[in-house]
């Protein structure tokens, strides 16, 4: 296969031609999809047509996979693969609807948080459902140094329950069960990393997610989060997706953010895989 790769954004991101993932990758061809993956933070793949095995069998090439705490929305089968959708059958329902509608890390409340999320839709609505990525490395890189200094020796807690509190529940998302909370309980991470491949450093705190500071006072804790959820979001910073059927995409989740758009009222269905990461040193 010949890729061809063509950025998105001057931040992150780029469309990626010439890659068919229902068929196996040489190994040529999966070391350039890596680079561009490390390269660019977030990748599309338009047009592809893969089974659940497929999808689950190409993103074992990244690492090893995550199944996802909410157990209920996991394929049947496929326990690998998150379903996100509105739809519902014989009126249960088939996903987590309302999902991510704010900004976050994908598992950045685990301890080991994840590498890499894959997302492929199967069905968008004609209108709104965009995604918007924000690049936490291009972010880290425009603070003053002064900045980088001080948040360079901080520490912040990441908690599971806080998007739920301080977002899900205004807007109606479903409730989530106290065992799962239990299961992931709080945990503490540097508030900036290093992209253990490429190097860059990158702010690793979201609002959805976040829920303190650990070396602050609590108002100090809240300017200086809400300063970098600012910050972190501003447009030369951040490429909005809009889905079409078949799209892939693959997003680096150790140096970005994202924030899922509930502007839509007709079927939205997507299969995410999730690659497990190490931890943050």
């Amino acid at each position: 296969m010949s890729l061809s790769i063509e950025p998105l954004g001057p931040a992150l991101g780029a469309i990626v031609h010439g890659v068919d993932l229902s068929e196996q990758l040489d190994n040529a061809t999966f070391d350039g999809l890596y680079d561009a993956f490390n390269r660019y933070s977030v990748l599309l793949l338009p047009d592809q047509h893969i089974s659940p095995e497929q999808h689950i069998a190409f993103s074992r090439r990244f690492g090893e996979l995550e199944e996802h705490v909410l157990r209920d929305d996991l394929l049947d089968g496929q326990p690998e693969i998150y379903v996100l959708t509105n739809k519902t059958e014989n009126g249960k329902r088939l996903g987590r609807p309302k999902a991510g509608w704010y900004w976050h890390t994908d598992l950045s409340y685990q301890a080991n948080p994840s590498k890499a999320s894959f997302m492929y839709a199967l069905e968008v609505p004609t209108m709104g459902g965009d995604t918007m990525f924000a690049s936490t490395a291009a972010a880290y890189d425009a603070l003053s140094e002064p900045m980088r200094q001080m948040i360079g020796g901080l520490t912040a807690e990441h908690d599971f329950r806080h998007a739920r509190e301080t977002f899900a529940k205004h807007y109606g998302a479903e409730p989530i069960s106290e065992e799962a909370f239990k299961a992931r309980p709080p945990v503490v991470h540097p508030m900036t990393r290093t992209h253990p491949e490429t190097g860059r450093k990158a702010i690793y705190v979201n609002e959805g997610f976040t829920s303190r500071i650990m070396e602050l006072e609590r108002e100090e804790s809240i300017a200086l989060l809400a300063f970098l959820y600012r910050h972190s979001t501003r447009p030369e910073f951040v490429y909005r997706h809009r889905w079409s059927a078949h799209d892939f995409v693959m997003w680096d989740n150790r140096v970005t953010m994202h924030c899922a758009l509930g502007n839509y009222t007709e079927d939205r269905y997507m299969h995410r895989t999730t690659i497990s990461g190490d931890v943050i040193e």
